[in-house]
Parts: C-alpha cells; structure tokens; sequence
C-alpha cells in the first residue's frame, strides 16, 4: 500500500469563481489566509487546487503569499527573499520542517461558475464581487481575533453590501464567527 495517498477529483480542477480561506495549523495555533479566485490580468478563474498549489510553491512568486508569510512573518526570513530573488536552500529548509509540524486545510466556496468565452466586462463584475467578499471575510476574521495572513486588510467593508450573503453565513458558521 502507498505511504501517502492524495486523491483530486474533477471539481478540484474546474475554472469558477471561489472564496477560499486556508487555515495553517502550527502548535494549536491557527492562521488563515482569505482569496480568491478571479484573474486580474486573464479573462480566467484558477481552480481551486492550482491555488492551493501556488501558495506552496517556494520558489520567487507574488502568488505564494501562504509561503512567504510562513518564510518571513513566523521564520523571520529576510523580507527580501522569495520576492526579489529566490529562497535559498536554508529558508527551503526551515520552511518544510515548519509545514512538517503543520496541517494545511483549504476551505473554498463556490460563488458563480467561470463560463468560457465570457467577456471582459462580465469577468471583470464577476471579479470585484469575488474581491468584496474577499475583503469582508478578512475584517470579519480580524474583528474575531484570527491570526490573518493577509498583508493587505480593509477597514471599508460592509456586512451589508455582500453580493454573497449566504456564503458569508456559511464562513460565519463554519469558523464560529460573530458579525460585528
């Protein structure tokens, strides 16, 4: 038998356009990092597992935030590393014994399909609803003393302008939040 089995199935590839929050677990303590999916430069939404993957990655790249704040806010790597050169071998190093000693959970909700063909005008409204949402959860996380991720936080956000009010319920049941 496999020492290790990881087991994807097709919606874990499938282009939609997602709220996800990563919870890193280290030593009972937890951090979350609120995205989501909707490019800005591409007329795409990443799949859930490709962003997932990208947050991993340890090589230079604006798309591994999870990665850089683990190198930098918790390791006390230099800031400089992974940004404008790449990590060394030693940053590597102590990165992957730390996610030895963690658990990764994804927790993504599904907000509206990615239809191909779509048009620049309706990804981009598509986009800046994914990216209200996106901010809210983060306040809402931060107002409930989570430890965030994020590095770039609002104070702007509100509750009841959320183009999706019944995923934000969700997120508030399913990590016992109170709306302030």
């Amino acid at each position: 038998m496999a020492t290790l089995i990881v087991e994807l199935t097709g919606e874990h590839f499938r282009r939609q356009y997602l709220l996800y929050i990563i919870q890193l677990t280290h030593e009972k303590i937890k951090y979350y990092y609120v995205g989501q999916t909707g490019d800005t430069k591409e007329i795409t939404a990443r799949p859930v597992f490709r962003r997932l993957a990208a947050h991993l990655e340890d090589r230079k790249s604006t798309q591994n935030q999870v990665y850089q704040y683990i190198a930098h806010n918790l390791l006390k790597c230099p800031e400089i590393e992974g940004r404008k050169i790449a990590f060394t071998e030693k940053v590597k190093q102590q990165v992957e014994e730390f996610l030895i000693n963690s658990k990764v959970t994804m927790f993504a909700y599904h907000l509206e399909p990615f239809i191909t063909h779509i048009s620049r005008n309706e990804h981009n409204i598509a986009r800046r609803k994914t990216l209200q949402i996106e901010k809210l959860v983060i306040r809402l996380l931060q107002q409930n003393g989570k430890n965030v991720m994020n590095k770039k936080t609002t104070t702007d956000a509100i509750y009841i302008n959320c183009p999706y009010p019944t995923v934000l319920q969700q997120v508030v049941k399913d990590f016992s939040l109170r709306l302030h």
